[in-house]
């Protein structure tokens, strides 16, 4: 029974946490705009999927 405590400790992931999504700077959406910079839509994040989060290993 031991064992198989420890072989559960070897398959736990590494420690992940969250931060803001550096591409929609946390907002979970971005904006995508002309050529003159006027706002032309809005598109949700494929990065954080419209999190605004995202997982890191630490």
């Amino acid at each position: 029974m031991h064992n198989h405590l420890q072989k559960l400790e070897s398959d736990r992931p590494p420690l992940q946490t969250t931060k803001a999504c550096h591409h929609c700077e946390g907002k979970g959406y971005i904006s995508i705009r002309d050529c003159s910079g006027e706002i032309q839509r809005e598109e949700t994040c494929s990065f954080c999927n419209g999190s605004g989060k995202i997982e890191v290993e630490m």
